[in-house]
């Protein structure tokens, strides 16, 4: 379970990162960042138990 937590945490302050920084990035990064976006927006539609914390922080940092 905390093994979970620090991963699902880290990939939150990634995703923060790269919306921090989204400005400033090259097209081919960009296009990572809406790469990423489209995958976690996928996995949120129907997340598995173990991903509901990791897809309602996504959820914030999308809505704003």
């Amino acid at each position: 379970m905390l093994l979970w937590f620090g991963f699902a945490t880290l990939v939150v302050f990634a995703f923060a990162g790269l919306l921090s920084a989204l400005s400033g990035l090259p097209t081919s990064d960009l296009a990572l960042y809406q790469q990423l976006n489209r995958e976690l927006g996928a996995l949120c539609q129907a997340p598995p138990s173990k991903a509901v914390r990791v897809c309602r922080l996504h959820a914030r940092l999308v809505s704003g």
